[in-house]
């Protein structure tokens, strides 16, 4: 099968092979104006737009972040969002070339008591403390955070998490500091939303830490201002079943959450495990509660990609992006990779559940976020991220990047750039956002502002062909985040656009993952290429004939795809039978960060990290439940 997983899904399909300009279907019409409450004009699309964020940002309120030398506030960090020059932490002065849509910043829960005590309250108790002082005296350096971040896991593997007894002798006074710092937080998002313009939704990250600096971290995010009375960390949990308890009792209506787990390859296989950290059974009500909660995953960042891995579990060959770790070893705990780290085993694993009875916990749509630790959310460079662009033409500081290895993440050279949450909304406002988070609408890119839309059912055969195709598509099928339900022999639809500024489009491709006979199968499909490529017997497209060429990192984009569609429909298609469908899209290759960083200080490329890469795009799946009863026109 040509490296393709097997049982394959055929798809000897009449391809509507269509290459049009990027207004032809994909920009929605504004249907009408809502008017805020200041009398603000805010554009509403009927059939949705594709509205880019990140929702995985750190500021100088995340005290890893301060001891790594980031001295840069959330104020900055909004104004950076919104496409105002900021001087970052490295030094340099810089903007996005586009803004961003929407944001929010996430910095951790665990250490609001610090940033409270330490920094907000000259006045308060514990300002004057050794820790204070030593802390707001510390010197920016590798070192410091080090030491920080070492301490730090040390007393976060316990359950619940330990506070500093140097800081935190006065548990109380530790909560208020922690209470205001969450206070201050809501503040500057409410004063940063501009409902129409630019949204800034409220959140933070729950942080419960593993050995071996294993993490189980998600990101919590609230659809308005009402919010729980305190930000739930793993100082207040027992484990995650009991995180999600305490979360939904305290968000009281009319405060609505969703949570987003993120770096799942460095959970050591307990983020979607079967059982609880502590090994214990989720109960009924553990499932049901996290499924309502937790709708999205962050499938890719700047500490590795999370989809798939290449010998762990459902993989195919372009599951090598991204990779960080080999599979574990007999008896490994963690620095490795187990199936239940990615989330296409998940996938799997969820609609397994659900055919057992047992609900679908693991039902997620894909974001993609920064988890920048430098204040610059949405920063996307091929040629450096941000907090090495000072190195740059600097031969002595580039080839310090490559050697250094950070406690956490390991060798620097092997990290992402980047990654950005698309969503496609009604309306540029936090209601309209978070409802199109919950409902799944939404897709992950590695960083680009590519874009991507998926629908299935009931849809015409002549769909993607110009005629009102987004209003027929949302009336006679589902989009992507969904349900399909009573439709006999669905017809797929998938389309992308790439992004004005990024590297052309290779092909979109569709990976399913269905139960059969009780065994969980996937495979993986080439569904439309540049270049007039036609996927062959084995559902595979001849490789990309664009080039780049490494010694100054010019790319080929003339044989790739300024937009790509098609549709399709599975001849295996079993309407009683458990099955996901998902989209990946992927850009022509281009140099790698790490190349582009070399180039410039005339070093060779590190040799156990990728020349090149392709960036990438992917779609929330559509699900079929495996209900019996089908209907079709």
């Amino acid at each position: 099968m040509s490296g393709r997983t097997e049982p394959t899904m055929k798809f000897p399909l009449t391809f509507v092979f269509c290459l049009l300009g990027v207004l032809s279907f994909g920009a929605a019409d504004v249907l009408a104006q809502a008017t805020t409450a200041d009398g603000d004009d805010i554009a509403v699309y009927p059939n949705r737009e594709a509205f880019f964020g990140d929702l995985h940002v750190h500021t100088s309120w995340s005290t890893d972040a301060y001891a790594g030398g980031n001295r840069v506030g959330p104020r900055e960090a909004y104004r950076f969002a919104r496409g105002e020059a900021v001087e970052l932490p490295s030094g340099i002065v810089t903007q996005l070339q586009t803004p961003l849509d929407f944001v929010a910043l996430t910095d951790h829960a665990e250490g609001f008591d610090t940033v409270g005590a330490c920094f907000s309250d000259p006045d308060g108790g514990l300002y004057d403390s050794a820790v204070c002082r030593a802390l707001r005296g510390v010197a920016p350096g590798q070192a410091a955070q080090g030491n920080f971040l070492r301490a730090a896991f040390e007393r976060g593997e316990a359950r619940p998490a330990q506070r500093n007894p140097a800081l935190c002798s006065d548990v109380e006074a530790c909560r208020d500091a922690a209470r205001s710092t969450w206070q201050r937080v809501q503040e500057v998002a409410n004063e940063f939303d501009q409902p129409g313009r630019f949204t800034a939704l409220i959140g933070y990250e729950f942080s419960a830490l593993l050995r071996d600096f294993g993490m189980l971290h998600r990101n919590v995010i609230f659809r308005g201002e009402d919010v729980v009375p305190h930000a739930i960390s793993s100082l207040d949990v027992k484990s995650q079943a009991d995180f999600f308890a305490q979360l939904d009792d305290a968000c009281e209506a009319p405060c609505q959450v969703l949570t987003i787990p993120h770096n799942t390859n460095y959970s050591w296989g307990l983020t979607f495990a079967r059982t609880d950290e502590d090994g214990s059974s989720y109960t009924a009500a553990d499932l049901e509660r996290r499924a309502r909660i937790e709708r999205l995953v962050e499938i890719t960042q700047q500490k590795g990609t999370s989809e798939c891995q290449v010998g762990v579990g459902a993989a195919d060959e372009d599951c090598d992006y991204g990779i960080l770790f080999p599979p574990c070893e007999e008896d490994q705990f963690g620095r490795c990779a187990r199936p239940s780290s990615f989330v296409r085993n998940a996938l799997l694993d969820g609609i397994a559940l659900e055919s057992e009875g047992q609900g679908n916990p693991f039902k997620l749509g894909m974001i993609g976020s920064t988890d920048t630790h430098q204040s610059d959310p949405g920063y996307f460079n091929p040629e450096a991220r941000s907090d090495h662009r000072p190195a740059i033409g600097n031969a002595q500081a580039t080839a310090g990047i490559f050697e250094r290895d950070h406690v956490v993440v390991g060798p620097i050279r092997q990290t992402n750039i980047g990654g950005l949450a698309g969503v496609w909304a009604e309306s540029n406002t936090r209601a309209h956002l978070f409802d199109a988070m919950r409902r799944r609408e939404t897709f992950a890119t590695s960083g680009s502002r590519l874009r991507i839309r998926f629908f299935a059912g009931d849809l015409p055969a002549d769909i993607g062909a110009g005629h009102d195709d987004l209003g027929r598509a949302y009336a006679t099928g589902v989009p992507m985040g969904s349900d399909l339900v009573d439709v006999a022999k669905p017809r797929f639809w998938v389309w992308a656009v790439q992004d004005p500024s990024g590297a052309a489009l290779d092909r979109i491709q569709v990976v399913k993952g269905w139960i059969e006979g009780g065994e969980q199968r996937h495979s993986v499909r080439d569904v439309v290429c540049s270049g007039g490529r036609e996927p062959d017997e084995t559902g595979r497209c001849a490789p990309t004939v664009a080039t780049v060429a490494l010694s100054n990192c010019e790319r080929s984009d003339e044989t790739g795809a300024a937009e790509l569609q098609t549709t399709f429909q599975d001849p295996d298609f079993d309407a009683g039978q458990a099955a996901f469908y998902y989209v990946r899209v992927l850009e022509n290759p281009q140099c790698r960060w790490t190349t582009h960083l070399a180039n410039a200080a005339g070093l060779p490329p590190p040799s156990d990290a990728p020349a090149t890469a392709q960036q990438r795009g992917w779609s929330s799946p559509i699900w079929v439940s495996g209900a019996k009863e089908t209907k079709s026109r």
